[in-house]
Formats: C-alpha cells, sequence, structure tokens
C-alpha cells in the first residue's frame, strides 16, 4: 500500500472526479529539487508524491494536513487505470507498439505536450525517492547539446533524488516527463501535426517550457470504491462526519478510520 497525507477538501475532489493530480516539479515545497535541471526543464516533470510508510508520521500530517486536520488516503501502488494505447506513429514520437498505460493516447499525445513514460521501465513511472545530497552533479550530466539541438539522456531518472535532510518523508512518487510543444498556430508549425511534433528537439533547446501546471490522472474505479481514509489526529468531529458522508456518496466499500494519534497531540 502507499500513502498520501493531504485535507478533507482535496479528498472530496478525488472521490468525485475519480483522478489524482500530478503537479508540475518547480511547483512542489522542496526548492532544491531543481539543482542541476536546467531551469526549463523543471516544467517538463509533473509528480505526485507518496509514501509507502504505513505508520502515521508526525512531520507528513504537520506538513501537508491543514493544522493536521486532514486525511491519509491509502491505495495499492496499481491505483491507475490500466488504458490501452495501440500503436501508431506520428513524426517518431509515437509508440512502435502496443502497451498498456496510465494514460489514453489522446490523454498522452496532447496539442500543449506530449508524454514521454515507457511505463514498463524501471523509474519511469514509479520510483522511490533516493536520498543524496551529490544529486545536482548527476542531473548536469543529463543534459547535453549538439549541432541537432538540446538534448537528454537517463530522463527517467529526473526527479528520482532529494537532500537527505528530506530523508524522514521515506517518499515514493509517480513521475510523468511532459514535453512542451509549439502551438499548432505557430508560424514553424503552420497547423501542422507533424511539424508541430518534430519540434520536440526545438522547444528543447530553446528553453520553452510547458504553460500548464498539472496532468489529472484517472484512478481505477475498483481502488477507488475500495480507499481507506485515515482522518488526522486534530480532525474534526465535523470533518470525520463529512469524511463518512463523501465515502457514502462515492465509495461505500472504502473504509473510514480515526489516526492512531488522536488524543495524544495537544491542539
Amino acid at each position: 500500500m502507499i500513502h498520501h497525507y493531504t485535507s478533507v477538501e482535496t479528498l472530496a475532489l478525488i472521490l468525485k472526479y475519480g483522478k489524482i493530480r500530478f503537479n508540475r516539479l518547480d511547483l512542489v515545497d522542496d526548492v532544491s529539487e531543481l539543482e542541476g535541471i536546467a531551469q526549463f526543464f523543471s516544467t517538463h516533470i509533473f509528480v505526485s508524491c507518496w509514501t509507502e510508510e504505513a505508520e502515521e508520521s508526525i512531520p507528513l500530517w504537520k506538513m501537508y494536513t491543514p493544522n493536521m486536520a486532514g486525511v491519509k488516503i491509502s491505495f495499492p501502488k496499481n491505483l491507475f487505470k490500466r488504458k490501452f494505447v495501440p500503436a501508431f506513429n506520428e513524426a517518431n514520437y509515437g509508440s512502435n507498439q502496443d502497451y498498456w498505460g496510465p494514460l489514453s493516447k489522446e490523454e498522452t499525445f496532447t496539442d500543449n505536450y506530449i508524454i514521454m513514460n515507457l511505463f514498463d521501465k524501471p523509474n519511469s513511472f514509479y520510483k522511490k525517492i533516493v536520498y543524496r545530497n551529490d544529486y545536482p552533479e548527476i542531473y548536469k550530466s543529463f543534459f547535453v547539446a549538439d549541432e541537432k539541438g538540446y538534448h537528454v539522456k537517463n530522463t527517467f531518472d529526473l526527479g528520482l533524488y532529494k537532500k537527505t535532510q528530506w530523508e524522514f518523508q521515506q517518499e515514493s512518487r509517480f513521475t510523468l516527463l511532459a514535453h512542451p510543444l509549439l502551438p499548432l498556430d505557430h508560424p514553424l508549425v503552420n497547423h501542422s501535426k507533424f511539424k508541430q511534433m518534430e519540434l520536440v528537439n526545438y522547444c528543447m533547446s530553446y528553453g520553452i517550457g510547458n504553460s500548464v501546471e498539472y496532468i489529472d490522472v484517472e484512478i481505477d474505479s475498483d481502488k477507488l470504491q475500495n480507499i481507506i481514509v485515515t482522518t488526522g489526529p486534530l480532525c474534526s468531529h465535523s470533518n470525520e462526519i463529512i469524511v463518512e458522508s463523501l465515502l457514502k456518496i462515492y465509495a461505500p466499500n472504502g473504509t473510514a478510520k480515526r489516526s492512531a494519534l488522536k488524543g495524544i497531540i495537544r491542539k
């Protein structure tokens, strides 16, 4: 199982829409994560942050739920809906084989970006954070430039590292690598989808980042229906009622329980 600390309001949105939001890496709380990553490239990486630690964490309650009154949601690691993507070719950025992943073809190849993850590769979609302080130098070695433009190697290891000061989080995360595309009405594209795909490296070479700040990914309905929700140590009785009501409406098979820290932390 994996666990995510959040607010009751966010829980309501997750249950109603059945999706998890991936936020852009340059907008997360650890500013130092960007060290060693080319400045614009931080807008290519979208993350959803979790932990495999089942025991409740007071720091995570404090940092990621309002006044320790939010919730911890728990799912199996394969919580996302599996979608079939048939082989196709669009300017060599399509897939040459069928595969299953958490995004459909339409969600993977949009007018604004293309998702480059290969979901069956290690560290491509789900990864456990490695805590070490020298990772900026590791990241810098990933970025190379030649006569054809700007290139990135080891792309699936981007977003893998954090400084040791954050080790208390014991974080695991899902990542999406979304390369931005020039608008279809851009003079270089001239409304050609083929040309838009062909110019992916142009965007990387000239530091064109993503304007979108998040990507929502659909949860498997069976997993959503069996969600486990732990209310926070300082969660009010009224919020506990709200959580129970949300589950009754959207996930009748879900489980609500109180924090094991309830009553031992003073407001």
